[in-house]
């Protein structure tokens, strides 16, 4: 953990949050399992106790968490598809809602990817690399979910900010970022259609070339372009829906 910690612009809160997610997705702290006690964790992590209360309290609000007090803190399942708004779950129901998540990506993402190009270290960006070749892998592998990979490019992306609240934001809106996780847009974008895949694989490998080259303009441009065409994509198949629906 010392070593993860050396250096980064990121705080340690947020190494943690990190570390604790990456034990989650891995299995090694299953759903419904009970995480460490502090002290254990205090110990583990070699960090203050207000370092690993910041990092609960952080996944409480993504739900990934939930703390029952005099027993410990559990791991909960992922809730697909929402995302908080106001103190308030907001669970996109239509193509309408996704639509309007996507537009509400577009000022937080663009000024994002633009900071990055500016911002990022060398690790972070080996970890938007890596991002992109977990993404491309699962297009290439019919058996494969792309949408997780897809998640964590954009995530990536947010954490090279070294902005947290950015990196907060983006996760709120959750599995809702990303059109493909709706049942319905699943039917009628299949991964061999007209490539829809392979052109997001394009149009994300120009985000990173912008940002490995530190080109603030082009990386705004590439992520805008990116989410500009999502909306495209998103409002074709809406009409494809109403269509065979009429």
């Amino acid at each position: 953990m010392t070593e993860r910690l050396r250096g980064r612009s990121r705080s340690l809160s947020d190494v943690v949050v990190d570390e604790l997610m990456e034990r989650i997705n891995a299995g090694r702290y299953p759903v419904g399992s009970r995480l460490p006690t502090e002290p254990e964790m205090i110990a583990d992590f070699n960090v203050s106790r207000t370092v690993i209360r910041e990092a609960l309290s952080r996944l409480k609000a993504r739900n990934r968490v939930d703390t029952r007090h005099g027993v410990g803190t559990f791991v909960l399942a992922p809730r697909e598809r929402e995302f908080e708004l106001g103190g308030q779950v907001i669970v996109p129901s239509t193509l309408l809602d996704v639509l309007a998540v996507l537009e509400a990506r577009v000022g937080l993402e663009v000024e994002a990817a633009g900071m990055a190009a500016q911002r990022r270290s060398d690790e972070q960006l080996l970890a938007i690399e890596a991002a992109m070749r977990a993404f491309r892998a699962a297009v290439n592998t019919p058996e494969m979910d792309t949408v997780d990979p897809d998640i964590h490019f954009h995530e990536a992306i947010a954490d090279a900010t070294g902005n947290r609240f950015i990196r907060e934001m983006l996760g709120r809106l959750g599995q809702a970022a990303i059109p493909r996780t709706r049942s319905n847009t699943e039917k009628h974008l299949p991964r061999s259609s007209s490539g829809f895949l392979e052109q997001v694989l394009i149009e994300h490998q120009a985000i990173l070339d912008a940002i490995r080259v530190r080109d603030k303009a082009a990386a705004c441009e590439a992520m805008r372009h990116h989410l500009a065409q999502s909306v495209a994509r998103l409002q074709s198949v809406r009409s494809e829906i109403e269509r065979r629906e009429s």
